[in-house]
C-alpha cells in the first residue's frame, strides 16, 4: 500500500487510488501519518479532530471513525492500525510506500553520495504533487511536520541547481532557476545561484538586477540587510572577479544528469498566491483528468481568456480548482454560483481580487482600475446563470487589464473575443470487459467505492459490473460518485440492474410525482431537453440517490440547499430545524450528497451547485423555500451582530475569519430580505458588518448597506445611524467627506437628545471628517460630545474611537503635549478590551504626539503599532504607521530608512486604493525628493497638482516653499518640462512612477 502526504493525502492499493471521502477519517489518517510508526495517544487524536472544543461523545466517536479506518487499512490482509496505549499506532511495514519517508531518505542518500546525488535529488523530488500535507498544512497537528518538509524541498532544490551549475549547466538553468526564484524572492541561496548562471552567460545586467531586488525585497518586508555573502556576490559581479567564472570539472556527468531538476508547470506547483480569497483546496485526487490538467495549464501561456465548458457534474470546477494550484503566479479565485444578480458580478469579482470602489467610478471601474496594472490569474466559477453579464466584465477586463488572464467554467461559452474553450467531458468509459480495469471512469468509480466498501473486490463478475455502471451514468464524475457511494449497502451487480434503464425504478416513481411540474434548475443540468440523451442522465441518478435516502436524510439534504456557500454544523443545526443531525449530515457525506472539507479551525460543509439546484427544487416543490430562507437569513442577520461584537474584542482575528467564510451567505440573506422588503433583517445585517465594511470588506458589503438605507421606513429604525455610519465612513475612506456629511447630518438632526446612543456612529464621522479637513473646533466639539455620550453608555469602544481622534487633533494642531496625554488615556481603555485594531490605533496617535520632541519612543511606539496591526489585517493603521516611520526618518536625515518606508507606504496604499492618503503620502514624498532628485520631485509636483486636492495648513506653505525652490534649483525652463511632463501622467502611472523614483534612489543611497 502507497500513502502519500507529499501534496494531499492519497492512498493506494495494488487496484489503484483509494478514496477516503470522509472528512473526518482523512483527519485523523494524516494524524497518524504525521507520527507514522509511533504511538498516538487518544487525546492527541482528539485534538487533531477537533482542536480545544471536542464534543462529549469524542472518544466514542474517534473509535468510530477509526474502526472505519481500520477496515480501510486493512483491505489487502496486512493490518497496519493497531491498538498501543495510550492510543494507536499506523504500522507501515517494509512493503509500504510513504512518500515523505522515501523524500527523506533519497535526500539524506544524496547528502552521502556525491557521485549519485543528482540522480537521487530528482527521484527525491519526484515524489512531491503539491504542498506538503495540502489539506491540513495549517492545522496545529500537521503544521510543523508540513513546514519542514516543505524547507526541506526548497533545500533540496536548491542542492540539485548546484549540482547542474558546477558541472556547467548555466544556460539550461537560467529559466528554471529564475522561476524557483520569483516564487521564493527572500531565500537567498536562490538569488544567489540564479546571479551566478545569469552571469556565467553574460548576462551581467540581468544579474545586477536580480540582486537589486532581492536588496529591495528583504528591506521592504523583512526590515533587513542581504547577508554578507550576498553583498559580496555583487561586489564580485560589478568587478568582474574572475572567481564568479565557471570551474567545471574535467569529466562532467551526462548533460541529463547535470542539468538541474525544472520545476515542472503542473506536477509539482507551488501553491498559488491568493489575492484576497483562498483558492478552494481540491477533495481528492483528478482522476482520469491528467491530460485535461496539463493542457489547460499549458493553453492559460497562449490564450488569455479560457473557459471549461462541459455538463453539470462532470467535473469542471475540480479541473479549476487543480489548475489554480498548479500554475505559478497570483490567482483571483471568484465563484459565481452564489450571485443570482447579474448586476452583482462585477462587486462579486471586485470582492475575491480585492479591489475597492474608487470616488467618481462605479464597480466595474474601480475593478478594472485595480487590475489595470497587475498580472493575475482570474478565475470566474459557475458563469451559466449570469452569463451576459460575466461576458461583458471579462471583455472589459481583456480589453483593458493587458496582464490579466482568465479561467472561467460555465455550462456554455461566455462568447467573448478571443475565447478559447476547453469541452470538458464525462470520464471514457469502457467499451468492453478487455479495457475496463484502465477505464478513468472504472478507476474513479472504483476509488470512490473502496471508501465506503474497503473489502470491494474487483475480480472480472464485479468489473463487468462496474463497467456497466460507469456506461448507464455516462462517465459523468458526480453521476459516478453518487453511484459508488451506494455499494455501502449493493454489490456491483444490484447496483447495475438498478441502473438498468437510465432512470431507475426507485427513481422513476419519484420522477412520476413531477412529470406536470415546471423545469427546474437541475433540469438545465447540460443543456435543453432536445439535447442528445446524455443530458437526463444525471438528473436521473441524483432521482435515484435521493430516492435511497432515508426520510430524514431526504429532509436534510433538501433543507441544506439554503445555504449559498460552505456551513458549519451549528449553522446548519439552527437553519434547517434539526438540533442533533450530525449523524443525518454524517450520512450524506457518506453518500456523496454533501462535502466535508477542513478549514483552519471547525470544519465546513458544503454541496456541489448542481446537488444545491436539485435540493432547492425540491424545497420550492413542498412550499418550505420561504420559511428557509427566513430562518437563513435570521441566522446570518445574528451572526453578523455577534461577528460585530466580537471583532471590538479580543477574538478579532477568528471573527475576521468566520465573517469572511460565510460572505456568500450573508449576501444570499441580504439579497433575500431586500427582496422581501423586510427593512429590520436587512439593517441587522448592515448594521452587524459595520465594523467589516470600515476596515476589511469590500465595497460589496457597503453596497447592501446603502441599499438598506433607502427601505421603506428605514429612518425609523434602531439600527438606522449604525448603519448610516458604517456607509459614511466608508465614503471617508475614499476621500468622499462631502457625501459624508450629507449623509450623517440630516441623521444626527433627526437625533436631537444629546444622550441618544444612536448618535454615536454619526458624531465619530464628524470628528473623522474634521480631522481629515484640519478644523480642529469642529472635530474638538464632535469628540467631546462622543466621549461625553461613550462614558455615559459605558461603551469602551466609543471611548477609545473618541480619544483617538481627540488625540490626534490635539497633537496635529499644535499641542502634542495634550494629544500624548489622551494617547495615553487611549491606550489604557484599548489595553483592558484586548482588541488588536484598537491597541494598535492608540499606539500610532500615540507614536503621532511623540514624533516631534521624542522620536525614539516615537519609533517604538510606530513598529509595536505595526506588529499589533499585521496579525489581524488591520491594513489600514498598518500603513498610517509606514508614513509616520517615513515622516521620522524624514527628520532624523536617514534618507534610506525615509524612502524605505515611503515605497512600503505607497505600496499599501496602492493594494487598498485609498487615494486621499495616497496624495498625502506622496506630497509628503516631494518634500524628500527635493533634496535628493529635483527632476523627479518636480515631475510628481505637477501630477499631485493635476489630481490631488490643495493641502492646507503648514503643509501646504511647506510644498510651496517646495516648488519655489525646485524652480531655483532646475532653472525655468527643465521646471517646466518636467512639471508639465507630472501633468501628463494618470493616477496610476503618478504611482508608479513614484515608486520607480524610489526604488532608484534607494538603490543609489545604498
Amino acid at each position: 500500500m502507497e500513502f502519500g502526504v507529499l501534496g494531499a493525502l492519497r492512498v493506494r492499493d495494488a487496484d489503484g487510488e483509494m478514496w477516503i471521502g470522509s472528512p473526518s477519517q482523512r483527519r485523523v489518517l494524516t494524524a497518524l501519518l504525521v507520527h507514522a510508526d509511533t504511538v498516538v495517544s487518544v487525546d492527541r487524536l482528539i485534538s487533531a479532530l477537533w482542536d480545544e472544543r471536542p464534543p462529549e461523545t469524542a472518544t466514542r466517536t474517534l473509535h468510530s471513525y477509526l474502526a472505519r479506518l481500520r477496515g480501510v487499512l486493512h483491505a489487502d490482509g496486512v493490518e497496519r492500525l493497531v491498538t498501543r496505549p495510550p492510543g494507536y499506532l499506523l504500522r507501515l511495514d517494509a512493503a509500504d510506500r510513504f512518500d515523505a519517508a522515501r523524500f527523506d531518505r533519497l535526500v539524506n542518500a544524496a547528502h552521502r553520495d556525491p557521485e549519485r546525488a543528482a540522480a537521487l535529488l530528482d527521484e527525491a523530488l519526484a515524489q512531491w504533487r503539491g504542498p506538503a500535507y495540502a489539506e491540513f498544512a495549517d492545522t496545529e497537528f500537521a503544521r510543523p511536520e508540513a513546514q519542514r518538509l516543505d524547507a526541506s524541498r526548497l533545500d533540496a532544490i536548491e542542492e540539485r541547481f548546484e549540482i547542474g551549475l558546477a558541472h556547467g549547466a548555466h544556460a539550461e538553468s537560467v529559466a528554471a532557476l529564475d522561476a524557483h526564484a520569483r516564487a521564493n524572492p527572500l531565500r537567498e541561496r536562490a538569488a544567489s545561484q540564479l546571479v551566478r548562471a545569469l552571469y556565467r552567460v553574460g548576462r551581467q545586467a540581468d544579474a545586477l538586477t536580480v540582486l537589486r531586488t532581492v536588496r529591495t525585497r528583504l528591506d521592504a518586508e523583512l526590515g533587513v540587510a542581504p547577508s554578507p555573502a550576498l553583498r559580496a556576490l555583487e561586489t564580485a559581479v560589478l568587478r568582474q572577479d574572475p572567481e564568479l567564472e565557471a570551474r567545471v570539472p574535467p569529466t562532467p556527468t551526462s548533460l541529463s544528469a547535470a542539468r538541474p531538476a525544472p520545476t515542472p508547470a503542473v506536477s509539482t506547483p507551488a501553491p498559488p498566491r491568493s489575492i484576497a480569497h483562498p483558492v478552494p483546496v481540491p477533495i481528492g485526487g483528478l482522476v482520469g483528468r491528467e491530460d485535461d490538467l496539463a493542457a489547460v495549464a499549458a493553453a492559460l501561456g497562449t490564450h488569455r481568456v479560457l473557459t471549461l465548458v462541459g455538463p453539470g457534474g462532470v467535473g469542471k470546477t475540480t479541473l479549476a480548482q487543480h489548475v489554480a494550484h498548479a500554475v505559478d503566479g497570483t490567482v483571483a479565485w471568484c465563484e459565481l454560483a452564489p450571485v443570482t444578480d447579474g448586476g452583482a458580478v462585477a462587486l462579486a469579482v471586485a470582492t475575491a481580487s480585492g479591489a475597492r470602489r474608487q470616488p467618481g467610478a462605479d464597480a466595474t471601474e474601480s475593478l478594472i482600475a485595480f487590475l489595470a496594472s497587475r498580472e493575475i490569474l482570474l478565475v470566474v466559477d459557475n458563469c451559466e446563470h449570469v452569463l451576459a453579464d460575466a461576458a461583458e466584465l471579462v471583455t472589459r477586463i481583456l480589453r483593458r487589464c493587458p496582464a490579466v488572464t482568465v479561467l472561467a467554467t460555465s455550462r456554455a461559452a461566455l462568447g467573448v473575443p478571443g475565447e478559447h474553450l476547453h469541452p470538458t467531458a464525462p470520464l471514457p468509459v469502457p467499451l468492453g470487459t478487455g479495457d475496463a480495469a484502465a477505464s478513468p471512469a472504472v478507476r474513479l468509480f472504483t476509488a470512490r467505492a473502496r471508501a465506503v466498501r474497503p473489502d470491494l473486490e474487483v475480480d472480472a463478475a464485479n468489473l463487468a459490473h462496474i463497467a456497466e455502471v460507469c456506461r448507464r451514468v455516462d462517465g459523468l464524475p458526480l453521476a459516478l460518485e453518487l453511484a459508488a457511494a451506494r455499494l455501502r449497502s449493493l454489490n456491483p451487480a444490484d447496483l447495475a440492474a438498478r441502473l438498468v434503464s437510465p432512470i431507475g425504478p426507485a427513481a422513476r416513481s419519484l420522477s412520476a410525482d413531477y412529470a406536470a411540474q415546471p423545469v427546474s434548475p437541475a433540469d438545465l443540468l447540460t443543456g435543453p431537453r432536445t439535447a442528445e440523451p446524455r443530458h437526463s442522465t444525471l438528473r436521473a441518478v441524483i432521482d435515484w440517490s435521493y430516492a435511497l435516502l432515508s426520510p430524514a436524510e431526504q429532509r436534510l439534504f433538501a433543507r441544506l440547499s439554503v445555504f449559498a456557500g460552505g456551513f458549519g454544523l451549528a449553522a446548519a443545526e439552527r437553519v434547517c430545524g434539526e438540533p442533533a443531525l450530525l449523524d443525518v449530515l454524517t450520512a450524506l457525506v457518506d453518500n456523496s450528497l454533501v462535502t466535508a472539507g477542513p478549514t483552519a479551525g471547525a470544519v465546513r460543509y458544503s454541496m456541489l451547485e448542481t446537488l444545491r439546484d436539485y435540493g432547492r427544487d425540491l424545497v420550492e416543490r413542498r412550499g418550505e423555500a420561504d420559511t428557509l430562507r427566513d430562518a437563513h437569513a435570521a441566522w446570518c442577520a445574528a451572526l453578523a451582530e455577534e461577528a460585530g461584537r466580537g471583532l471590538r474584542g479580543p477574538e478579532e482575528a477568528r471573527w475576521i475569519a468566520t465573517v469572511q467564510a460565510d460572505l456568500d451567505n450573508l449576501r444570499a440573506a441580504h439579497r433575500h430580505a431586500v427582496r422581501r422588503g423586510d427593512t429590520d433583517l436587512t439593517l441587522r445585517l448592515s448594521a452587524g458588518l459595520a465594523l467589516s465594511v470600515l476596515y476589511r470588506f469590500p465595497d460589496e458589503v457597503v453596497a447592501w448597506s446603502e441599499t438598506a438605507l433607502t427601505l421603506p421606513d428605514a429612518a425609523a429604525h434602531p439600527r438606522y445611524a449604525s448603519v448610516c455610519g458604517a456607509v459614511a465612513e466608508a465614503l471617508t475612506f475614499r476621500g468622499e467627506h462631502e457625501r459624508a456629511l450629507r449623509l450623517c447630518e440630516p441623521a444626527l438632526d433627526a437625533l436631537p437628545d444629546p444622550d441618544d446612543a444612536r448618535r454615536m456612529p454619526l458624531l465619530k464621522v464628524a470628528a473623522a471628517v474634521a480631522l481629515y479637513r484640519g478644523q480642529w473646533a469642529e472635530c474638538a466639539a464632535a469628540t467631546t460630545a462622543l466621549l461625553v455620550l461613550a462614558r455615559a453608555r459605558g461603551d469602551r469602544w466609543y471611548v477609545s474611537e473618541a480619544l483617538l481622534f481627540a488625540s490626534l487633533a490635539r497633537t496635529y494642531s499644535g499641542d502634542p503635549a495634550g494629544g500624548r496625554t489622551l494617547a495615553a488615556e487611549n491606550l489604557t481603555v484599548a489595553r483592558a478590551a484586548d482588541n488588536p485594531s484598537q491597541i494598535a490605533w492608540a499606539l500610532y496617535s500615540e507614536a503621532e504626539a511623540l514624533a516631534g520632541d521624542a522620536p525614539d519612543r516615537a519609533l517604538t511606539r510606530y513598529h509595536e503599532a505595526v506588529a499589533r496591526a499585521a496579525p489581524v489585517a488591520s491594513v489600514f493603521v498598518t500603513n498610517v504607521a509606514h508614513v509616520g516611520l517615513a515622516a521620522l526618518h524624514t527628520r532624523a536625515g536617514a534618507t534610506t530608512a525615509a524612502l524605505a518606508e515611503f515605497r512600503a507606504a505607497v505600496r499599501g496604499w496602492r493594494r487598498m486604493q485609498v487615494w486621499h492618503h495616497q496624495w498625502t503620502t506622496l506630497r509628503n514624498l516631494l518634500l524628500l525628493l527635493a533634496d535628493i532628485d529635483a527632476e523627479a520631485a518636480t515631475i510628481l509636483s505637477g501630477a499631485l497638482n493635476t489630481h490631488a486636492a490643495n493641502g492646507f495648513g503648514a503643509d501646504a506653505a511647506a510644498e510651496a516653499d517646495t516648488v519655489d525652490t525646485l524652480r531655483a534649483d532646475l532653472g525655468d525652463a527643465r521646471y517646466a518640462v518636467a512639471r508639465a511632463h507630472g501633468t501628463t501622467l494618470s493616477p496610476e502611472a503618478t504611482v508608479t512612477f513614484a515608486l520607480e523614483v524610489l526604488d532608484r534612489n534607494i538603490e543609489v543611497e545604498h
